[in-house]
């Protein structure tokens, strides 16, 4: 298993309520094997034991409480064992019935021997990744194109740098980032394989909407011209791309945008008077420069990026098509 999973299961144990309760843990080498359960852990208070079916997360999102609901069925009892938990999702595993234990010590249960419910620990300070270049706004440029193509680590650094546009020095950095960070191992010699390529994606997600979408944002406008229908804009494909909820839409026909996203490399010059985009900070349509570069004339920014658009949102709608979207264009490639 893990090692980082392994330390947060421990630690866990290590904040149950003295005295009170007791936790006993025992790992499995392939989680992916076993449909995602990380191992059985068994838990008791006051002489009463129930044992539990575990999966284990550094920290959960809302798009992963599904998940879990359906790796929880069919199992007697099943556990999350989480670094940190939000209170709204919390509330969300209480309200599905899902068992929880929070690294800090905070804890639910509800099972035919137990109910316990302890919400008082204070959360435990995440460690900060010091010094890693793959998840600096470089880094997550060159885990990008990884992402688009799973062979393209074992090319040469040369192309690499020219694929994510970046400069060759910052290749080895990255890749030994993606070493130190569990991500990828050496076949041989030459070569590199990944360890798990979802959990990548999902890391790659979080740390873009963090750390590499910040410094590409270029503002909010309105839309004064087509303001009726968006679909109608004649984008010039080689420089703009639809991202987040209008490319979702267009992919997938499951999602109606609320908020309308731009990738470009044009001037905001040109978006005015191309598209009669206005600057307004309380505009609807939010314009990021496009940091890929693919000469192919695309509607959408690639599916892993409007992916990653979806699931940052915390909105359930966006969630279900994010959800789609993995299954018909990511799963397939991943």
């Amino acid at each position: 298993m893990n090692m980082r999973k392994e330390e947060i299961v421990l630690t866990a144990i290590e904040n149950l309520e003295p005295g009170f309760l007791k936790g006993q843990w025992h790992g499995y080498e392939d989680a992916p094997m076993n449909h995602g359960i990380d191992g059985i852990f068994t838990l008791e208070a006051e002489g009463r034991k129930e044992t539990f079916e575990v999966t284990v997360k550094k920290e959960l999102r809302t798009y992963l409480v599904d998940q879990l609901i359906d790796t929880a069925k069919g199992r007697k009892y099943f556990l999350v064992i989480v670094f940190k938990l939000f209170p709204a999702l919390k509330e969300k595993l209480r309200e599905h019935n899902i068992n929880y234990l929070e690294a800090n010590g905070n804890i639910f249960i509800n099972t035919k021997k137990l109910f316990l419910l302890l919400d008082t620990n204070k959360t435990l300070k995440t460690e900060k990744k010091t010094g890693n270049r793959a998840f600096t706004p470089t880094g997550l440029k060159v885990l990008f194109e990884f992402l688009r193509d799973k062979e393209l680590i074992n090319q040469t650094q040369r192309e690499i740098a020219e694929r994510a546009g970046v400069a060759l020095g910052n290749i080895p950095k990255v890749i030994r980032g993606l070493k130190e960070a569990n991500q990828i191992y050496k076949l041989n010699q030459k070569q590199y394989a990944f360890n798990d390529r979802k959990d990548l994606l999902h890391v790659w997600a979080k740390e873009y909407q963090n750390t590499l979408k910040p410094t590409l944002y270029v503002g909010a406008f309105t839309l004064k011209r087509f303001e009726n229908n968006w679909k109608n804009i004649p984008l010039n494909r080689k420089k703009t791309a639809w991202g987040g909820e209008p490319a979702a839409d267009l992919l997938t026909n499951y999602l109606q945008p609320g908020e309308l996203t731009l990738y470009t490399e044009e001037e905001k010059k040109e978006l005015m008077l191309h598209y009669g985009l206005m600057p307004d900070k309380e505009g609807n349509v939010h314009v990021y420069e496009k940091f890929w570069a693919d000469t192919k004339e695309l509607e959408t920014a690639p599916p892993i990026l409007v992916y990653a658009d979806l699931i940052n949102t915390n909105d359930n709608r966006c969630l279900e098509t994010a959800n789609i979207l993995f299954n018909e264009y990511i799963k397939p490639k991943l």
